[in-house]
């Protein structure tokens, strides 16, 4: 399996939304449950700046990975599984030769 080993930008930012079932009761009493064995799945808001060269390598690699999963080491120091959520890669032509890019990666469970 593949690693994307590439330069993001300091200042990512990820959500880290839990699945759950509730069922609140007249009494006030409120029951909450875990959603299936994979109940907590992260997503990270990312960029990477560089080259146009540089840029679409790692435009590639992104393009590549929307249905494969990778491994990818998050900010937390954690190495897991991601896929790029397709309708996210969005490039933004500073100039003509640097390129920002754009991107979301989403925690997958399998390859």
């Amino acid at each position: 399996m593949d690693t994307f080993s590439y330069c993001v930008q300091i200042g990512a930012t990820g959500t880290v939304p839990v699945k759950v079932n509730s069922a609140q009761f007249d009494d006030g009493y409120k029951q909450v449950s875990g959603v299936g064995i994979n109940s907590v799945a992260e997503t990270w808001n990312l960029t990477s700046k560089g080259s146009l060269a540089d840029m679409q390598k790692v435009r590639d690699f992104l393009t590549s990975h929307c249905t494969a999963s990778f491994y990818w080491n998050n900010p937390w120091g954690e190495t897991k599984m991601y896929r790029v959520k397709a309708d996210s890669i969005t490039p933004n032509f500073v100039t003509g030769q640097y390129v920002e890019l754009s991107f979301t990666f989403e925690q997958a469970f399998a390859p």
